[in-house]
């Protein structure tokens, strides 16, 4: 029998291996989206926040949860194929580890058999892997802190269920309290809302810890609550900035709002066991739960549930208690009486699915698998069981073919959510990183003349200006950028794009005080981005053409403390150390640049230009035959290298060819004066 039963449940995790699998690698290879420009594409690219999180100590917010972005940037950089991976096997692990939960949970803590134990088990775990409601969390690559934490608390959950068991020995009894524990801080490490775990365990202890299978309550008390508290105090004191957010959470406490949450809650409920209509960006308006027929029918089929299992399985009525207050205590931290900015979110439901779940599947199983009649009524009702789940499949699959394009998500999610006017921004960011500049056009207009917050106005002038940049309409870009500052001064994209904008254009003291703007806007705006890296180069590059060397090396440096391996930032530095006299650190600068061939070649011209200063002319013809072997067409070291062979001496021939060949590049006017009269000194 044991072996049967093990086969069994090595089928079951093939088959939850194979089903999340094939669901989740149509989603692999899907961008990075919303928040993972700011946490993956800016946080983690950034030199200081990699080291921040190199060493354990001190714990830092959200560490672990950083910590595995680090790890997939240093193995494949901003591929999100490893992030997808990561995420879809944080998903598949805890799918597993709710199966052994809700299998030792229906032996021990119901005592009932082995068989109910493994189909209650196999379907809470299907149930998740497959629920549509979970697929944010598995694609959205900012959504692992979700994953993660739900994972390690999962797993201290089912240590400490272990661990208390009575046939366990003490040693082996302090190692999986000791793996609880550890667990536990990992989630928090994971994500704060975590904290809930202590609550969670209680729960768990009340309903199912009472037979005979289990140690006594002294010793769980004695041997797990104690450290657990301790855990508990030890991560709220000493996770950097966790302490400060308690505070903040605990002095916006609103329980007016809580009383509106009562609706949203029950929609979360209603999308766990209805998954209909899932959007990335939910928007409530007033009427949205006046005549809504789901709710209803997922009210009904709760209360059908319960009085089912109170009625014919009541053995089982605490399942009823368990699972509704695990669903409502997961789901506190973000739906209770700390106000958000989003109502719900499909991530948070992650933890508090488990719940509803459970139940769903308790109740199914022993109602209509596990039942003895035979009857038609039976057959039936296993075939609505089976059409349910490949509903759900059929539903995961629909879902995640939204997350393969950011154009698709986010149209799906103004089509669901048209009073969003956050998606009519990130919609209309992403038709323009695809060059969609019609549709962006629209959705852009449409946002700057609604009634949106300061901050999406400003944004979408910011917007219009660039797509006008792109298309050369100058004019049309800078009344735009000038727009988005009137909308609102603080936020720093305007200021950077008009300063680029007037720098292309020669206005160059302009645009100095507009990156000087940018750049204060940038470090007193706290809105999630650090200063782009951009900015400092172009502000060097500006401040060399107008002699403000100091300057110039001062922000040039900013930029390579940030990205020390740019070419482009080691040739502009070198430039300033070229009009400063500093002739040696010039050519050591000039020998930093290796990612262009063009630039490597305009690199060797200007060492050859220095060498020619120092009079070291054998030295200079090898920079700039270097240079022309690295890229034929520079003009500039054609010119050079001909005017060199002149004033030594050369091989004449090759001075003609050299300048004959800079004079077929050249189509200025003045560098083919200046090309013609040095071959009028051959003559």
């Amino acid at each position: 029998m044991g072996i049967y039963l093990n086969s069994r449940k090595t089928l079951c995790f093939v088959l939850l291996l194979i089903i999340v699998s094939l669901l989740y690698s149509s989603t692999l290879h899907a961008p990075f989206n919303f928040d993972d420009e700011a946490v993956v594409k800016y946080d983690i690219v950034q030199k200081e926040a990699r080291e921040w999180f190199a060493t354990f100590y001190p714990p830092r917010y959200r560490h672990l949860f950083y910590s595995s972005l680090i790890f997939n940037y240093s193995q494949g950089g901003l591929n999100p194929f490893g992030y997808h991976l990561v995420n879809t096997s944080f998903h598949l692990l805890t799918s597993i580890v709710i199966f052994f939960i809700a299998s030792i949970t229906i032996k021990k803590g119901l005592s009932l058999g082995r068989k109910e134990a493994f189909l209650i088990a196999s379907m809470t775990a299907l149930l998740f892997a497959t629920n549509p409601v979970n697929s944010e969390t598995v694609n959205y690559i900012s959504a692992r802190a979700v994953g993660m934490s739900s994972f390690f608390y999962f797993s201290a959950l089912l240590s400490f269920i272990i661990g208390s068991l009575h046939n366990k020995k003490i040693r082996s009894r302090f190692s999986l309290y000791i793996l609880s524990l550890t667990c536990f801080l990992a989630a928090v490490l994971s994500k704060e809302t975590a904290l809930t775990f202590p609550i969670a365990l209680l729960l768990y202890d009340f309903c199912f810890m009472r037979e005979e299978s289990w140690i006594s309550l002294k010793n769980r008390l004695l041997f797990f609550y104690l450290p657990s508290f301790l855990c508990t105090t030890f991560a709220i004191l000493q996770i950097v900035s966790l302490k400060i957010m308690i505070i903040g959470w605990w002095q916006k406490i609103d329980f007016e709002y809580a009383l509106k949450q009562v609706q949203i809650v029950g929609h979360a409920a209603r999308l766990i066991l209805l998954p209909i209509g899932l959007t990335f960006d939910y928007h409530f308006p007033n009427n949205f739960f006046s005549s809504y027929i789901l709710l209803s029918i997922t009210v009904f089929l709760i209360i059908g549930i319960i009085i089912a299992i109170s009625i014919y399985f009541p053995k089982a009525r605490v399942i009823i208690f368990f699972s509704i207050f695990w669903f409502l205590i997961t789901l506190t931290p973000t739906n209770s009486v700390i106000p958000r900015s989003d109502l719900l979110s499909e991530r948070n439901l992650y933890l508090p699915s488990f719940g509803i779940l459970f139940l769903l599947s308790t109740a199914t199983c022993q109602l209509v698998i596990a039942s003895k009649d035979q009857s038609l009524v039976k057959k039936i009702s296993i075939s609505c069981l089976v059409i349910f789940f490949l509903l759900q499949v059929i539903l995961l699959h629909k879902r995640n073919l939204t997350y393969r394009s950011n154009i698709l998500l986010w149209e799906d999610t103004l089509k669901k959510s048209p009073g969003k006017l956050r998606a009519l921004h990130n919609l209309s960011h992403f038709y323009i990183s695809e060059k969609k500049y019609t549709k962006a056009f629209i959705t852009l207009r449409t946002l700057a003349k609604s009634n949106a917050s300061p901050h999406y106005i400003a944004y979408a002038h910011s917007n219009l200006g660039s797509i006008y940049l792109q298309l050369g309409d100058y004019q049309k870009a800078e009344k735009e950028f000038n727009s988005g500052i009137k909308a609102k001064p603080s936020l720093p994209t305007n200021y950077f794009n008009l300063g680029t904008l007037l720098a292309s254009q020669g206005r160059n003291l302009e645009a100095k005080s507009s990156y000087e703007k940018a750049e204060e806007s940038y470090k007193n705006y706290q809105w999630g981005y650090p200063t782009p890296v951009e900015l400092y180069i172009n502000k060097a590059r500006l401040l060399l053409k107008l002699k403000l060397y100091d300057q110039a090396e001062s922000s040039i440096n900013d930029y390579l403390n940030r990205a020390p391996k740019s070419g482009p930032g080691h040739f502009i530095r070198a430039n300033i150390f070229l009009a400063t006299g500093r002739l040696e650190q010039a050519l050591h600068e000039y020998n930093q640049i290796t990612d262009s061939p063009k630039l490597e070649a305009e690199a060797h011209n200007n060492r050859a230009l220095i060498f020619i200063k120092k009079n070291s002319f054998k030295q200079a013809l090898e920079e700039l035959n270097q240079a022309i072997n690295i890229f034929p067409n520079l003009i500039d070291a054609h010119y050079n290298l001909g005017n060199l062979l002149i004033q030594t001496n050369g091989n004449l021939i090759n001075a003609r060819w050299h300048l004959e060949k800079a004079l077929k590049l050249t189509t200025g006017k003045e560098g083919i004066e200046r090309i013609k009269n040095a071959l009028k000194s051959l003559s």
